[in-house]
């Protein structure tokens, strides 16, 4: 993917819902010399806290942020399309819906920026057992796309046809062999040369915008920005 991108060109890279940080421990030594910034997000400031230490040999290009996928990132302090790369490992499945979660991290990416996605594709009992076991696992069962499924996982044709709707121009799955690699996949998809343009929904003048004092005139700002 690095190869992909125009020669000397510095990479913005977001791992989203970095946890741990167990993928960030095999792609950041990859990314010496080529990543201009690596923002290692969560939704847990505990997992921020551990990764500074963690990786504080990068500390020239790291960033870290509270993000949750869930929600507009634009809301959260991020920019649209500020990023060249984006990394989820098992965690946009954990999301209460699934097209939401998928069009915010289009949001976050340049055009021609990929999506890289580690993800299960099917259930098992023994999963069932562990993680059904938490809230976080029935998030999704509210969720129009996954209604009347037994668990939140989807197979490579529903990721395949969310990507394409979500507006990304292509997505390609890779798996392993055998029984449990065949049901962890890397997915990944990219957004198109271009985006299309969105439509002047205020047209021309200027325009006035109040917030009162609870700070919703500097987020619809960031949102329009």
């Amino acid at each position: 993917i690095i190869e992909e991108l125009p020669s000397e060109h510095w990479v913005d890279v977001v791992e989203i819902g970095a946890g741990t940080g167990g993928t960030a421990s095999g792609v950041l030594p990859r990314l010496l010399n080529v990543c201009a910034q690596y923002a290692f997000t969560d939704v847990s400031e505990v997992f921020l806290h551990q990764a500074r230490h963690r990786f504080s040999e990068y500390a020239s290009f790291m960033r870290y942020e509270l993000l949750n996928i869930d929600a507009d990132p634009r809301l959260q302090g991020f920019a649209s399309h500020s990023f060249d790369l984006a990394i989820a490992t098992n965690v946009l499945h954990a999301t209460p819906f699934i097209r939401n979660t998928l069009r915010n991290c289009h949001r976050l990416l340049r055009q021609a920026g990929f999506l890289i996605v580690n993800e299960l594709l099917r259930t098992s009992s023994l999963i069932q057992t562990t993680f059904g076991m938490t809230d976080g696992w029935w998030l999704f069962v509210t969720d129009p796309e996954r209604q009347g499924q037994m668990s939140p996982l989807m197979t490579w044709e529903e990721w395949r046809k969310l990507l394409s709707q979500s507006g990304f121009s292509g997505a390609h799955c890779m798996r392993g062999r055998g029984l449990l690699m065949e049901s962890q996949a890397i997915i990944v998809a990219q957004t198109p040369l271009r985006y299309q343009p969105y439509p002047d929904a205020l047209g021309d003048g200027s325009h006035f915008i109040s917030g009162g004092l609870g700070g919703l005139g500097l987020l619809t700002a960031r949102v329009l920005v």
